[in-house]
């Protein structure tokens, strides 16, 4: 939704979750079998994911790496969302996003410019829930279940190492909250999928998120520019930053 090596928590987030239909089968009457069981927790994560209405605040660490394209990788690239009704907030890296107030602004720190157009309808929620998705198609697609467990967190795997697009599906979790800390995918190359040194590394670790959002927190239109007679000004903070108009 900006630069493609922006999400990942638009696709990647992020990128990167909608609902799972996974297919349980339990009997009536019976204690469901240990993979149905890993099944029915994997449906609950997958619909964590996908319940991102509304106003949410999120942060964590991005990485990405892609031995077929060395551009789009993403080495411990620090994120926040914070949305709030059509408004929100979204650092990652040295760029940053506001969407406010009728205007979208995207700061980049590194080149000190900033590109300024009417405020957008941006759905990182359908980024989110792409992640959710794939693992809704692939669960059926002759993957091997793994569950493993490292103190309080747990960590559920689909890995198919013949698989032509995912080879490995992971999340972790906290056993007792249930709350989601890792997303983890393992693509293959679409030229070459039965190689394994040329796969897409997709990690995103979560260390926030709430369904509740403060956008007084962050930097806001009104801390990037000022109106001066009309036109569009930087603040003193960003005195240095060159304006782009959209």
């Amino acid at each position: 939704m900006f630069k493609a090596r922006r999400l990942c928590i638009h696709s990647c987030l992020a990128t990167f979750v909608v609902m799972c239909a996974i297919v349980t089968g339990f009997s009536q009457g019976r204690e469901p079998a240990p993979e149905q069981s890993l099944l029915k927790k994997f449906e609950i994560l997958c619909k964590t994911i996908g319940d991102v209405r509304g106003n949410y605040t999120m942060a964590g660490v991005i990485n990405i790496t892609d031995h077929a394209n060395a551009a789009s990788a993403m080495e411990h690239m620090l994120f926040v969302l914070c949305k709030q009704g059509d408004e929100f907030y979204y650092r990652l890296g040295t760029t940053a996003t506001i969407n406010e107030q009728g205007l979208y602004l995207f700061i980049d720190y590194k080149t000190k410019s900033i590109l300024i157009s009417k405020k957008k309808q941006v759905m990182f929620d359908t980024g989110l829930k792409n992640f959710a998705d794939l693992g809704i198609k692939i669960q059926s697609e002759n993957y091997k279940l793994v569950d493993k467990v490292i103190g309080e967190d747990e960590t559920i795997s689909l890995i198919n190492e013949h698989h032509i697009s995912c080879k490995q599906y992971s999340l972790t979790f906290n056993k007792q909250s249930m709350r989601i800390k890792r997303l983890f995918m393992r693509l293959s190359n679409f030229d070459y999928p039965l190689k394994t040194d040329n796969e897409k590394v997709v990690e995103v670790s979560i260390s926030q998120w709430i369904k509740s959002a403060d956008l007084s927190k962050y930097p806001s239109k009104n801390s990037v520019l000022k109106d001066v007679n009309g036109e569009w000004r930087t603040a003193n903070a960003y005195k240095n930053y060159r304006i782009v108009k959209m």
